[in-house]
């Protein structure tokens, strides 16, 4: 998946690149215990873990071992509101996304993911596109479906989520488009 573009234009968005200077941004976001509450990595206390995060996205892209967008709109690029972002692992790739509190229900992380699962599924080699959203997480899972992926199932005690302390491994659903050759 290399090349992969910087820039993603959609009707209302633009997707790009993260830079240090998004940090105050995405820790207004990943601080916020009910935007992180089904996320698979810990809510965010310090604006030092949001700009650590932002370094990790800008090493992995440049390794090529995953790719992270800011969120933005058209008109005010530089205002990052979520994350969609992508790995890699021989024919099949994983997706998954953050929306701040205040964008839900708009469609932006829809129309975000929807887009990237219609790019994703162009690149010659692809053949499966998928995510996976906590049980609970309706909202997410509604977002996966109208992104162009299908429900396959459950895949049960998936998964430990860390804000949500003392519970046990949860189950996620898993969405999928593949490709046809």
């Amino acid at each position: 998946m290399q090349n992969l573009p910087k820039f993603i234009e959609t009707d209302r968005l633009i997707l790009r690149p993260l830079t240090l200077d998004d940090s105050e941004n995405v820790f207004r976001y990943a601080s916020d215990p009910d935007v992180t509450r089904y996320m698979d990595w810990s809510t965010h206390l310090s604006m030092e873990t949001s700009r650590e995060w932002i370094q990790l996205t800008l090493d992995q892209w440049n390794d090529q071992q995953e790719y992270t967008w800011g969120i933005t709109f058209k008109q005010n690029w530089n205002n990052i509101v979520g994350a969609i972002g992508c790995s890699e692992m021989a024919f099949k790739v994983s997706f998954g996304y953050v929306l701040d509190k205040k964008h839900w229900g708009k469609g932006i992380a829809t129309e975000a993911s929807k887009t990237l699962v219609d790019g994703l599924s162009r690149i010659e080699g692809v053949r499966r596109i998928w995510a996976t959203c906590d049980c609970e997480n309706t909202a997410s899972a509604n977002v996966l479906s109208k992104s162009g992926c299908v429900r396959e199932g459950i895949l049960h005690n998936w998964l430990i989520r860390p804000n949500l302390p003392g519970a046990p491994p949860r189950d996620d659903y898993v969405y999928a488009k593949t490709v046809d050759v």
